[in-house]
């Protein structure tokens, strides 16, 4: 007798148990989920803080300036216009551009459209040398211990030529810019000050040998029937850069027309990867299998309690 109402009681015990454990994994599941689903939101909603991005509203994002010129973001330059004239491409190439970008860059450019290159330390020189020019960007650092703002690698560019694109410009602000080497005179709009020099040691300051003193920074070509900025800064683009001095107004003179805004060349960080990856997955869920996928998901979450029931058990 004492036996059979101990094997009862233990009985009962295990059942009690495995009834609080598989509550417990629910939850937890439950938990999970949620979890989950709150940080695929915050991912969401957060704003991409990857520098140039045009949907970064912070101090090295474009939004501001993207936004007010209503420019057109581009992912690839197929929506390129096949008629170029009045329209402005800004390329800041930080990831190398393929043939086939180069190729379109190239017909853009010769069809009458206005190209602004903007680079420091990436992949410019490729553009440059696809477009049979000599000129390059020297990769390294303009440093102006004198002429600057709060800091020797905040140099300001007072040296203008008489360049429509100079109208009404005195001065502009860089942020560790470098500089442009083998251009003419004549094309080039704007040189740093007789105070600054090329870091090629990277000292922060100026060593024997070191070029210095009126370095070109932006110049101006034309090529076929279109127009070609070069400029050694992207920066001056950046919020937190572009009311700076005359920053706005110097790319307000080199715009014209509808603007395109490549954003195919700028590297992605790790929200911006998470974005893309929540997008396609809204894509997927968004076609038919998608959403029958989702509603046997729900289904069979929603039915795993009455499942586990007595009663459903004595049914089956």
């Amino acid at each position: 007798m004492y036996l059979k109402f101990k094997n009862s009681i233990l009985s009962r015990a295990q059942e009690l148990t495995r009834l609080v454990e598989r509550s417990v994994t629910e939850r937890l599941h439950l938990m999970i989920v949620l979890v989950l689903v709150m940080l695929a939101l915050l991912v969401w909603f957060y704003p991409s803080n990857s520098d140039f991005k045009s949907e970064n509203p912070h101090w090295n994002g474009t939004m501001d300036f993207l936004r007010d010129i209503d420019a057109q973001v581009l992912y690839s330059y197929d929506p390129l216009p096949p008629e170029a004239h009045g329209t402005t491409l800004i390329v800041i190439p930080y990831i190398e551009l393929s043939p086939d970008d180069l190729k379109m860059v190239d017909d853009y450019v010769n069809s009458g459209g206005r190209l602004l290159l903007m680079d420091d330390f990436g992949f410019g020189n490729g553009i440059l040398e696809y477009l049979g020019l000599n000129l390059s960007f020297t990769g390294v650092q303009v440093l102006d211990p004198l002429l600057d703002y709060k800091n020797r690698n905040l140099p300001k560019v007072i040296d203008f030529s008489d360049a429509s694109a100079a109208n009404e410009v005195d001065s502009l602000v860089f942020n560790h810019a470098t500089s442009l080497s083998d251009t003419s005179t004549g094309d080039v709009v704007a040189w740093s000050s007789y105070f600054s020099f090329l870091d090629e040691n990277q000292s922060g300051q100026w060593d024997e040998g070191e070029p210095k003193g009126h370095l070109p920074v932006i110049a101006e070509f034309s090529i076929g029937e279109g127009e070609l900025f070069v400029i050694s800064d992207p920066s001056i683009l950046i919020s937190s850069m572009l009311e700076m001095e005359d920053n706005r107004q110097f790319l307000e003179n080199i715009i014209q027309g509808q603007v395109f805004f490549d954003q195919s060349h700028l590297p992605d960080a790790a929200l911006d990867e998470a974005k893309v990856v929540l997008k396609v997955t809204r894509r997927t869920m968004a076609t038919v299998w998608g959403t029958l996928g989702l509603i046997a998901i729900v289904l069979i979450l929603t039915l795993k309690p009455i499942r586990n029931t007595k009663f459903f058990k004595k049914v089956k």
